[in-house]
């Protein structure tokens, strides 16, 4: 399992950026979930992380979100989350 090694901040933010982009429901919990994490100046949720980039990569197939998220889910799953 890969440790998950950057800050996940840029990740939220890319994230909430993408999802506006790609017309993705912002009342779905995981994208409400980062934006109000991040409005309350809190750490990125990892579950929801692992979720809005499952659901970028299924609405684009791009590779580099697949990657993304696989390594956002075996942060979470390995307990080894920053």
């Amino acid at each position: 399992m890969a440790r998950l090694e950057s800050p996940t901040d840029p990740l939220r933010d890319r994230a909430l950026v993408l999802a506006s982009e790609l017309g993705i429901d912002p009342g779905t919990w995981y994208v409400r979930m980062l934006d109000e994490g991040r409005s309350a100046g809190a750490d990125a949720d990892l579950g929801a992380l692992v979720r809005v980039y499952w659901e970028l990569q299924r609405v684009t197939g791009r590779a580099d979100l697949r990657d993304d998220w696989r390594r956002l889910a075996d942060a979470l799953w390995s307990g080894e989350a920053a």
